[in-house]
């Protein structure tokens, strides 16, 4: 089974989360696809294991040889290449997403590809487990396409059961993401932000027509009641984490909670129980 954490809002503790549930059950594959701030290893403990870029291809326009005719402009729907009618198109990096359509429509074969480092994903042993991490390169804007890479690396495993630590929001990488899963499992927090970003969450995973169940963390900070959605989109609370403070010093140094807090433990491997109940 391939399971997707995600959260609609930052901060919902859906990476403690995610290192607790892989804890639990260490014979499961963790992948980090929160690939703009991955932060699975932190929580996990110590990573052995090796790196290996994420290209991209970009294209290239050889200057001298341009006639100036601006198709390569007409085809691009990313509005990649800027052309003022003279002169050589200019191309925005940034927004080409290397579909090779420019090379191929170019009459005078001007324009070509060449492939750039966009990230890197590190695979090994994270605490004795299985682990990918994707990690965006600084600067660079293509999160979606080393979500796909990472994803991809990780169909190369002998592993059926996989645990996808999600990026957070409700934008393109997490739709990249959730498409490869069984199951979403999605954590929130009883506050106004929370419910309001969990909606929009749920509304994407009735789009994409995924399974999906809640986890309700830090309860007893808000009073926020989201049985209204739960009805709404069918969906149950499968746990609810209540807010500790040896859980938040365990976050603050960087570890889980499921090692320093009992409470916490206990309330994870029921939620493994929920899960396989419901979903397997």
């Amino acid at each position: 089974m391939k399971i997707a954490v995600a959260s609609g809002k930052g901060g919902t503790g859906k990476t403690s989360i995610s290192a607790s549930l892989l804890l639990a059950r260490p014979d499961t594959l963790a992948i980090d696809l929160d690939v703009e701030e991955p932060n699975l290893s932190i929580l996990l403990g110590s990573f052995e294991g090796q790196m290996m870029p994420v290209t991209m291809p970009i294209a290239r326009i050889e200057g001298s040889r341009c006639i100036s005719c601006g198709k390569c402009a007409e085809v691009c729907v990313y509005g990649a290449i800027a052309w003022l009618g003279v002169g050589v198109p200019v191309i925005n990096e940034s927004l080409c997403r290397g579909c090779g359509l420019c090379p191929r429509v170019c009459p005078a074969k001007t324009i070509y590809e060449e492939d750039q480092v966009v990230g890197e994903i590190r695979s090994g042993i994270c605490a004795g487990i299985s682990f990918l991490e994707g990690r965006l390169q600084v600067g660079s804007v293509n999160t979606v396409r080393v979500i796909e890479e990472t994803v991809k690396k990780a169909e190369s495993f002998d592993e059926t059961n996989w645990l996808m630590d999600c990026p957070p929001g409700t934008a393109c990488p997490v739709a990249a993401s959730l498409r490869h899963a069984d199951m979403a499992l999605l954590v929130t927090e009883p506050t106004p932000f929370g419910r309001s970003d969990l909606e929009g969450m749920l509304e994407m995973t009735a789009d994409l027509r995924i399974p999906t169940a809640l986890v309700v963390n830090k309860t007893g900070i808000g009073d926020i009641l989201i049985d209204d959605l739960c009805r709404r989109f069918n969906v149950d609370i499968l746990a609810r984490y209540p807010f500790s403070r040896s859980a938040a010093e365990s976050g603050a140094r960087g570890e889980s909670p499921f090692k320093n807090d009992a409470g916490w433990a206990e309330t994870t491997r029921s939620l493994w129980s929920e899960i396989e109940r419901r979903f397997s």
